[in-house]
Formats: C-alpha cells, sequence, structure tokens
C-alpha cells in the first residue's frame, strides 16, 4: 500500500457546498476511493469563491470549516503517526481577510495552517498570476502576520512580482514557502506555471512545490506522460527533496487521461518508480512534505 501526502484540493469546500460527506460522495476524493493508500494527509483548501465579496467569502470560510467538523472529518494541526486519513485546513486567496488582520489569527485558532494568498486578477493581498502587480503593503503584512503564527505561505496563483515579493518576506524572517500546485514554465507555457528561477529558489530554501494536475498547467492533451515530464524537470533541477504533489482535486472540472479521482493515483506512483525508482517515488508521494510539515507546522502560539 503507498502513502500519500497531497498538497491541494478543494474537496472541503465542494463538499460543503454540496451538503456532501468524506465516507462516500460525488467527488474526486472519498474514504472508500482510499483503499489502496496505507496513510493519506490532505491539505484541504477553503476557496475565497471568486462569485462572493471579501468579507463573504470570510463568512463562507467560517462556515466550511464548521461543516468540516461537524461531518467528522479529521482535521489535524500536528503531524501523528495515529491518523490514517487526515486534512490540513489552508485557505486560497487570502483576499477574504479583507484589511482585517486579526482574521488571521482567528483562521489559525481555527486550525488554518496554510494560506494561498492570491487566486486570480488584483486583490488587497497583490497580484494573481494573471497581473503583474506584486504585494501590496497590507499583502506584506499576512506574509509577516503569517510566518509569526505558524502559518505556511503558499505561493501558487501569484504573480511573478507577488512570488518574489513573498518570497522575499518569508526569507526575511527565517520561513520557507511553498507552491502548492504548480507546474513547470518551460514545459508548459501558462502563466499559473513557475520559472525555472522561482523552483531553483524554492528549492534552495528548504520549501516545497506540489505538482498539479490540471489540464491546462500539464500541456496540450494531458496525461500521466505530461505530468512526468514536469517532475522530469523538476528533478533536473536538483529539487528531489522538494517537490511533492498538489493534485487541486475538485478544484478543476478535468484531469488528465487516466486519472478520474484519488483511486488512480497508484498508477501515477508505479509510472514514477518505474521512472526514477522506488526512493524517489516515495519522497514525491509522501516523504518530502511529510518531512516538511514535520518540521514547519505548529500547533499553536
Amino acid at each position: 500500500m503507498i502513502p500519500l501526502f497531497d498538497l491541494h484540493c478543494d474537496t472541503l469546500y465542494e463538499l460543503y457546498k454540496r451538503n456532501e460527506n468524506i465516507q462516500e460522495n460525488s467527488l474526486h476524493i472519498s474514504l472508500n476511493k482510499l483503499k489502496s493508500f496505507s496513510r493519506l494527509v490532505q491539505i484541504g483548501a477553503i476557496w475565497s469563491d471568486n462569485r462572493l465579496n471579501n468579507d463573504e467569502a470570510y463568512e463562507s470560510c467560517l462556515q466550511a470549516i464548521k461543516y468540516a467538523k461537524k461531518h467528522n472529518i479529521t482535521i489535524i494541526d500536528t503531524l501523528s503517526l495515529h491518523n490514517k486519513y487526515s486534512f490540513i485546513l489552508a485557505v486560497e486567496d487570502a483576499r477574504l481577510l479583507n484589511g482585517h488582520i486579526e482574521r488571521l489569527d482567528l483562521l489559525f485558532a481555527l486550525g488554518i495552517r496554510v494560506i494561498t494568498l492570491n487566486w486570480k486578477d488584483q486583490t488587497c493581498i497583490g497580484g494573481g498570476w494573471n497581473t503583474d502587480c506584486g504585494l501590496t503593503e497590507f499583502g506584506k503584512r499576512v506574509v509577516q502576520r503569517s510566518c509569526e503564527l505558524g502559518i505556511v505561505v503558499d505561493l501558487s496563483h501569484s504573480s511573478v512580482q507577488g512570488f518574489w515579493d513573498a518570497f522575499e518576506c518569508c526569507q526575511n524572517l527565517g520561513k520557507p514557502a511553498i507552491a502548492s500546485h504548480s507546474n513547470a514554465y518551460s514545459i508548459c507555457k501558462h502563466r499559473r506555471n513557475l520559472e525555472n528561477s522561482q523552483i531553483k529558489a524554492l528549492c534552495a530554501s528548504d520549501g516545497l512545490i506540489g505538482v498539479s494536475l490540471v489540464p491546462e498547467h500539464s500541456g496540450e492533451n494531458a496525461n500521466m506522460d505530461t505530468v512526468i515530464s514536469h517532475i522530469e524537470h523538476f528533478l533536473s533541477l536538483g529539487c528531489e527533496n522538494c517537490i511533492s504533489l498538489g493534485c487541486d482535486f475538485d478544484g478543476t472540472a478535468s484531469l488528465p487521461k487516466g486519472i478520474n479521482s484519488i483511486e488512480d493515483l497508484p498508477m501515477l506512483y508505479f509510472r514514477l518508480e518505474n521512472e526514477f525508482g522506488k526512493e524517489i517515488a516515495k519522497k514525491i508521494f509522501f516523504d518530502n512534505a511529510f518531512n516538511f510539515f514535520t518540521k514547519y507546522l505548529r500547533k499553536e502560539l
């Protein structure tokens, strides 16, 4: 059986929206789909739905967290060998803070341990991937307070300038950053993907990168081969110890050919094992992310 540590999914938010449960549902992830896995640690993001304004998105986030806890989803703030299947809470698109830094402290108290600064467009935090804007002054305060609290800063979806602004803030505070679900721009020229300089900077600073399964970020006619081409590129840049998976299950309407849900990931694992060996396959599927979050997850102030 295979252990899996995945850096990003939107399934928790989708469960809340659809009033479904984690055991069995219509989504990419359910407990019934995990029979091939010895263990799952899943970072579950609460998305700041772009159909909602900032304050509405904040209230929706609070309700989604409450829904997850009410429906017996195992939420952790420290890694333990005792949990077979567990979730770490994240926020995707920090615009829901809407200028109120104290909201970040409340979200930490509720279990949020990862914050994706942007999703798209320019917000109170700064510029998303489809802009050339950097972090705002409030965005810099959010990065600083996140580092102080022990919330991991996630640079996926940020503009290039926003990436470097946030990365510098984290470095000045002695904290690494992650890109939870981003692929390589050299392989697929989508602005959501990471340039080589960004990849090298994250890896050199003890950061972490999750390989996305979103077809638009993988390449034309996306399949397991295109996913592996991104992993091969990351490895060529010396990222053996800092790449993981950030599948983006239920954050995408489609997946690469051959992958329909989390249930199909063992096929990818065995492809990686065949291509790169068992040690690297296990690092990508579990060990790298587990080592990172063992070091940086913080239970309380």
